[in-house]
């Protein structure tokens, strides 16, 4: 990369500083120590460069599609075609385990997300690489906030390589799944197993978190430019819904979203005590930094009602942790979530059902929020299915919610927190938490056992983390077979065996990591 590439990046970066919207992945990964040195001079670059690797999560082989509201969503049976190719994902048809096994799906679709997972990391690597050398161009805190930032980033998008390409920790902590990239290098790194892998994602977290004390949404300071863009919208309003400036650092791999990685991480290898300490940390924040979505905004949600804009936070903004900015969401979802010009086309062949018979009671699905922004749409064969409305474009006085993707909610901490205490009663009570702000406090629990709490837990992953695919997570580590009903095909199950999916094959034979390719290599020696 020449001197004059890295100024381009620098003025495209620079224009759109924090926004993560890109639709095509700006290169600013410097290929040499000099280009690094040239990109890395001021800290302007090292926010360029974390511009960089966030509009590279928002890529539709990652976060901005596949790993959220597609093909998780799929996968863990929150969503179906409502025609045409439900079979392939529910057989998970690209999987070798799967009864129909279709390589060219998992060239499509499982491949392109290991691949982009560590290109993002290597650019990450890249920042690190540098910044300890750099520490006086940063002004305050902020080089404290941007390498804390950075390391647990890249923890962040391991675990989620640890939890698609290696199985459940409490399944088998011994499988040799992915490499832990933890420096800039060519060198081909080992596979690890689960245990070793969750091992250095922990170190990188504990890293981070002493780091991110200095983090503006942690100690309750104004952020610096580079740290955080700006939060729109009318001051008055934002008063009112306790918008704060440090709101953008939602954008973010904030010191919340640290911890909240590490009891997903805690509880995916089966240490509940500690996953229960790490949720509870975060929870002690909820009423200060992570207030529950204002009534308010959420009225009229479904979106045929006739304030068809009334839902003006649709995805709780202010209980996000972790969330990505995506500006064109809508376009991305015509004809999978949204019914727009691509699906008439289609003929609705590829639109999304929510799977929602699990998750709502009849009786109290009408108030709860979660439900009414669902609509119900198109009756085909007698067929009657339901589509998120979450992600569709509202024009409203709030736009600090609007064009947001959640990665992590304060609701999930809720979540793990009931699943590990030791008393299955005290568990109820953090599920009732959130279950009291989406109107369902007239409708309590009536849990008499620790499974009872168990299926409500499910039932809240199920209703919560609509089109964000949260569930798939779920049922991989709980080793739960996974039932869809499509409202064409009926019933397909996937069992646990096609969870884990296969690494690139060009991962194994060019990373020395085939068996047979490795026996012939000793063979010729």
């Amino acid at each position: 990369m020449n001197k004059y590439m890295i100024k381009l990046i620098l003025a495209v970066l620079v224009g759109s500083l924090f926004c993560c919207s890109c639709n095509d992945w700006l290169d600013v990964e410097p290929n040499t120590e000099m280009d690094r040195n040239d990109l890395f001079k001021d800290e302007a670059g090292f926010a360029d460069a974390m511009s960089g690797v966030y509009a590279n999560m928002t890529d539709n082989n990652l976060y901005g599609k596949n790993l959220t509201w597609y093909m998780l969503e799929l996968m863990g049976g929150g969503a179906t075609y409502t025609w045409g190719n439900n079979g392939n994902f529910a057989n998970f048809s690209f999987h070798k385990n799967a009864s129909y096994y279709m390589e060219s799906l998992k060239l499509s679709d499982v491949d392109p997300i290991w691949n982009k997972l560590y290109n993002t990391i290597a650019n990450l690597n890249s920042l690190l690489a540098c910044i300890d050398d750099k520490q006086d161009v940063f002004g305050g805190d902020d080089y404290a906030v941007f390498k804390g930032e950075a390391l647990g980033l890249r923890a962040f998008l391991h675990f989620d390589l640890l939890r698609l390409f290696g199985e459940a920790g409490t399944v088998n902590p011994d499988h040799e799944c992915i490499p832990y990239v933890g420096k800039l290098t060519s060198e081909v790194h080992p596979l690890l197993t689960v245990k070793q892998c969750s091992e250095c994602i922990l170190a990188d977290l504990k890293e981070a978190k002493k780091l991110l004390e200095a983090d503006p949404m942690y100690t309750d300071a104004t952020p610096s430019a580079f740290v955080c863009s700006v939060v729109t919208g009318n001051s008055s309003y934002r008063t009112r819904y306790g918008i704060r400036d440090w709101h953008n650092r939602r954008f973010h791999f904030n010191y919340y979203a640290t911890v909240a990685t590490m009891a997903r991480v805690y509880l995916w290898m089966g240490d509940k005590q500690n996953a229960l300490a790490c949720a509870k940390e975060v929870i002690a924040a909820q009423e200060t930094v992570f207030p529950w979505v204002n009534p308010t905004l959420v009225q009229n949600a479904n979106i045929e009602n006739t304030d068809k804009y009334g839902c003006k936070d649709p995805t709780f903004c202010t209980e996000q942790i972790f969330a990505l900015h995506i500006t064109d969401l809508p376009d991305r979802m015509d004809g999978y979530m949204i019914e727009g010009e691509y699906a008439f086309q289609s003929q609705y062949g590829n639109l999304l059902a929510i799977n929602t018979a699990d998750a709502f009671e009849p009786a109290t699905q009408a108030l709860d929020p979660r439900y009414t922004y669902l609509k119900k749409a198109y009756s085909m064969y007698g067929n009657e299915f339901m589509l998120s409305t979450k992600y569709y474009k509202r024009e409203s006085e709030s736009p600090w919610a609007a064009d947001r993707l959640p990665l992590m909610r304060m609701s999930e901490m809720y979540y793990i927190a009931a699943e590990c205490e030791a008393d299955w009663q005290e568990g109820v009570k953090h599920l009732e938490a959130v279950r009291s702000h989406r109107g369902l406090s007239s409708a309590p629990l009536r849990c008499s056992s620790k499974d009872d709490l168990q299926n409500e837990i499910e039932k809240e992953y199920r209703k919560e983390f609509i089109a964000e695919g949260q569930l798939f997570y779920y049922f991989k580590r709980l080793n739960k077979s996974v039932s869809i009903t499509s409202p064409m095909s009926g019933l397909n199950t996937i069992e646990p065996n096609c969870f884990t999916l296969d690494r690139p094959d060009d991962e194994n034979t060019y990373g020395g990591r085939d068996k047979d390719n490795a026996q012939t290599k000793k063979d010729e020696k």
